[in-house]
């Protein structure tokens, strides 16, 4: 019994001697972690303080940048600024009026094209040998012509020719109609063309029919929701020939005086585009349409709105 008790207190003995130093070991980690933790705390709080320092700085710089703006701005120099800027506005408004009155006065100059000069000859080289013109007339876009002949196919075969040299955009007008002998008629008659009886048979016609010309596309551009009529800008004026289409391309978008202004709404003619139409012009991007005749195309833009203005009643 006392051998078994002296073995046990050795073990008890080794036993608290390995408890103490890993107590003392697990003591010592504790505390280096403690420190480490210690470390990292102090340099977060540093870098912290550094940061606020450093905003703090930077804060009053700014607030020194603004004030010194601030006496810049109300100094003489810039004391007039606004004043000079509504004087420059209202100057801008007025050129562009001015500009715009020019622009159309030389769109109602371009709307009257001049007679061709050269068609009297045209038409003297196209008449039948057995025909005779009367009258004629010519203006801008129309030809009216009268006259006789012997055959009442002739005024086909002039006209035939005539569209040799592209006179007429279509078909003209043709009447043709027998004449009646005239019973009682001299001699001199006969000669100054009062009177055709030489033959009991001949025919009087007349020609009338549009020529090939070209037609004027007037573009004019607005401030939509303006009180008053303030234009962007003048007219322009494109020339086309009758028939052919003409583009007017970015149109959704339009830049005057530094600043853009988005498409609201459009008017060709005083009718104002539907909005399915309008809806594709502005996913195309561009209006496209053929030449008819002279027209007169109004498109409104607002600064800050792109959607379509109701129709006005």
């Amino acid at each position: 019994m006392a051998k078994a008790s002296g073995i046990n207190k050795k073990l008890l003995a080794k036993k608290d001697m390995n408890f103490f130093a890993e107590f003392t070991a697990n003591a010592a980690k504790a505390a280096r972690m403690l420190g480490y933790g210690v470390a990292v705390g102090v340099l977060v709080v540093f870098v912290v303080l550094a940061f606020i320092v450093a905003f703090f700085i930077r804060n009053q710089i700014i607030k020194g940048q603004i004030k010194a703006l601030k006496d810049l701005l109300a100094g003489p120099d810039y004391a007039s600024l606004e004043q000079e800027y509504a004087l420059l506005t209202e100057k801008l408004n007025e050129m562009t009026n001015y500009y715009f009155a020019l622009t159309e006065m030389r769109r109602d100059v371009d709307l009257i094209d001049p007679a061709p000069t050269e068609l009297p000859d045209v038409i003297a080289k196209c008449i039948p040998s057995d025909s005779f013109i009367s009258e004629y007339n010519i203006t801008s876009a129309q030809l009216a012509m009268s006259g006789y002949t012997f055959t009442y196919y002739s005024p086909v075969d002039m006209v035939n020719m005539l569209n040799e040299y592209d006179v007429f955009t279509a078909r003209p007008v043709i009447t043709c109609s027998r004449v009646d002998p005239i019973t009682e008629s001299t001699f001199d008659d006969i000669l100054s063309g009062e009177a055709m009886d030489v033959l009991n048979n001949y025919y009087q016609f007349s020609i009338s029919g549009t020529l090939i010309s070209n037609v004027h596309i007037s573009i004019s551009r607005f401030v939509d929701g303006a009180e008053t009529a303030t234009s962007l800008g003048g007219i322009e004026t494109k020339t086309v020939k009758a028939g052919d289409s003409y583009t007017i391309n970015d149109i959704n978008t339009f830049t005057y005086g530094g600043v853009t202004y988005y498409l609201t709404r459009i008017y060709v003619d005083g009718i104002q585009v539907e909005d399915a139409s309008f809806g594709l012009i502005k996913e195309a991007n561009q209006y496209v349409d053929v030449g008819r005749g002279n027209t007169d195309i109004k498109l409104y833009y607002s600064a800050t709105v792109a959607e379509a203005a109701p129709a006005e009643g």
